[in-house]
């Protein structure tokens, strides 16, 4: 898959413009409802002998073009999206700045632009799908404007799971509330946090069950505090900057247990994300490792003391072995 950061990068030099069914959207998690689009748009570009380009944003257009927007929580990095974008399939994948400037384009000129860019012959998108300054344009309007044209439009109605419609935002509000089984069955994946193992209080080394600390952005979903049985892969240094397939030699998920919370017993101190690798030793100080939540096992809660802390920790370790070989993944 050929990764442009700009739709600009399609007026450079090159050969003839091909033929293109063109997959729009913001795609964060790259869910089951996500894949079901772009996999549609990767199967009909092969039966047209076409190209397949999948065009998303970032940041969110909600952080740019709503007044007073919160805080934008993401599933997924850029990396993690186009890995997981790079897996259906598609040829490229088309990363847009979206910036103040662009979410002023009107639906008409981006269309425009579209067309001189692209040799468009279909487009896809939700069925919720608005887009252009002030959502002037959606599904019906860009109907129309593709039959002017002379390229098809497409439009995918909601996916439902147990009657719940597939979204990121009802993904993100699993995860809030320790959900993470359900959220993996609508992502098509577990979740999974990635980040750098940072020097911690060492608290979990003298209980006897050391944990990687890891350092997680603001801006990226954790599920709710307690604790979880998970699946810990241990990749490179963080100076080293390679990419996790570059680093395959370490990257066998390992059985682990992983606590988020704010450590009640001791300080109530900061949220973390600390996880303890079963039957690993080993310095992970500065390392990338990427921890799956398969299922929660507890609440957090506050313990009378160490001792207590150790025997609960004895009983979490057993509990996860159980519940990730019931998940096929111990």
């Amino acid at each position: 898959m050929e990764l442009l950061r700009h739709l600009n990068e399609l007026a450079r030099p090159g050969p003839a413009r091909e033929k293109t069914v063109l997959t729009i959207g913001v795609f964060d998690g790259v869910h089951i409802a996500h894949r079901s689009l772009i996999a549609g748009a990767v199967m009909s570009a092969r039966e047209q002998g076409a190209q397949s380009v999948v065009l998303s944003f970032d940041p969110h257009p909600d952080t740019v073009v709503k007044r007073n927007p919160p805080p934008m929580i993401y599933l997924t990095d850029l990396e993690d999206k186009a890995r997981l974008i790079a897996e259906i399939g598609v040829d490229k994948l088309i990363i847009q700045p979206f910036t103040p400037e662009f979410g002023r384009i009107t639906a008409t000129d981006f269309v425009d632009r579209l067309l001189q860019l692209l040799n468009l012959r279909e487009i896809q998108v939700g069925e919720d799908f608005v887009f252009g300054y002030k959502a002037q344009g959606n599904v019906e309007w860009l109907r129309q404007v593709g039959y002017a044209k002379g390229f098809q439009v497409k439009a995918l109605a909601p996916l439902e799971v147990d009657q719940e419609i597939v979204s990121s935002t009802h993904i993100r509000d699993l995860l809030g509330s320790g959900r993470v089984d359900k959220a993996a069955r609508l992502l098509g994946r577990p979740y999974s946090l990635k980040g750098m193992v940072i020097h911690g209080n060492q608290r979990g080394r003298l209980i006897g069950f050391p944990t990687a600390n890891m350092a997680i952005p603001a801006s990226f979903s954790v599920p709710g505090n307690g604790v979880y049985a998970t699946m810990t892969t241990i990749y490179g240094l963080a100076s080293e900057n390679k990419s996790e397939s570059e680093d395959a030699d370490k990257n066998l998920p390992q059985p682990s247990v992983t606590n988020v919370g704010v450590r009640p017993t001791f300080d109530n101190g900061e949220r973390s994300v600390e996880t303890f690798i079963l039957d690993y030793s080993g310095d992970l100080y500065d390392r990338i490792i990427r921890v799956e939540f398969i299922q929660k096992l507890r609440d957090e809660r506050k313990f009378s003391g160490i001792d207590e802390i150790r025997t609960q920790l004895g009983h979490d370790v057993e509990e996860a072995r159980q519940a990730l070989a019931l998940a096929g993944r111990a």
